[in-house]
């Protein structure tokens, strides 16, 4: 009962979101009872259209409609104009929501597996997640994500590395965390792993972020690189440290009893099209993180980059034991090998 705390207090969607949903549902009925369209797709995401996992739902929206002769028509609602992941993976339960991207900090409150991608320094880099995920993880927890929730992993797009930004000094050793409050995604493991360095997390919602960092409800956060110009925060924040600390994926998830209704041709369509569009925002974060760090330069930010990362391995690495058996060591192991 890990995460019963945090699932009673996002169990219930705001009261104005589920209009919105309401909304979009009966449009996209009435636009499929027109002939306009025989199955359409509503996508959610919490970032701003510049983001590169927003330009891979674009990337989605471009192949499914070309590919289908206009039987599908894809929606794309950005700019957590649908809420934030919580609500996206409801939204998909409920049918009101066809497709969206999720965090795995927030698939590990209903899979604890997922969290083997919050354990900090688990990934060297962006391939080597990849060949992991390919080698057969990525696979058994989108089964067992539609098995037990009824939705599914199409496709994984995997951030450059997660790096620390905040308003108050440089992080070049793990001291240099003492006392900083840091915003962090909803995940237990991650909480702790801030706990260790020194800092005080902040759990909050994407959509929060800017405007804690802007009032000073926190002084930092972490995430990919490219994020902070995609979401203008180094307008709240004055130093950027690249510790690498995390690499994760954000999944493209859909609705898995609404997949399955489609006739085969168009469930091809769809699996296909969100394949090619997840491989095609993970190259859009690997190729923009050295001109990122170079443009946030550019715009103010100090940047420092840590080679040598030991103070913070040593402080975390008691996360690999005190979790191996909630999270499985045969999925820690196959980082490792």
């Amino acid at each position: 009962m890990r995460t019963e705390g945090v699932w009673n207090r996002y169990r219930i969607v705001p009261f104005l979101l589920v209009l919105a949903m309401a909304a979009c549902l009966t449009a996209g009925w009435e636009k499929a009872q027109a002939g306009q369209a025989k199955y359409v797709i509503r996508m959610a995401n919490p970032s701003n259209p510049e983001d590169n996992c927003v330009q891979g739902f674009f990337k989605f929206k471009e192949l499914a409609e070309a590919r289908s002769n206009g039987e599908i028509e894809v929606q794309v609602f950005h700019s957590g104009q649908l809420g934030a992941h919580r609500d996206y993976f409801e939204g998909m339960q409920m049918g009101s929501i066809q497709m969206a991207e999720i965090n795995t900090a927030v698939l590990s409150a209903f899979n604890s597996t997922f969290m083997v991608f919050d354990l900090p320094y688990i990934a060297t880099g962006m391939d080597h997640l990849r060949r992991v995920l390919d080698a057969g993880l990525g696979a058994r927890l989108s089964k067992e994500l539609e098995d037990e929730y009824g939705v599914r992993i199409v496709g994984w797009m995997i951030r450059s590395p997660r790096c620390m930004y905040n308003s108050l000094r440089p992080i070049h050793t793990a001291d240099d965390f003492a006392g900083m409050k840091v915003r962090i995604m909803e995940s237990p493991l991650m909480t702790k792993t801030f706990s260790y360095l020194g800092a005080v997390p902040v759990p909050l919602a994407a959509t929060e972020r800017y405007m804690a960092l802007q009032t000073r409800v926190v002084d930092a956060a972490e995430n990919s690189v490219p994020i902070i110009i995609a979401q203008k925060e180094y307008e709240v924040t004055k130093f950027l440290s690249l510790t690498e600390h995390f690499n994760t994926p954000n999944v493209m998830a859909m609705d898995a009893k609404f997949l399955n209704q489609m006739p085969e041709n168009l469930q091809k369509v769809v699996l296909d099209s969100a394949l090619e569009a997840s491989a095609y925002a993970t190259k859009l974060d690997a190729d923009d993180l050295d001109q990122a760090v170079e443009q946030l330069k550019g715009l103010g930010m100090t940047v420092n980059s840590v080679p040598d990362k030991s103070s913070f391995i040593a402080k975390v690495a008691p996360l690999y034991d005190e979790y191996r058996e909630e999270i499985g060591g045969e999925v820690i192991d196959a980082f490792r090998q």
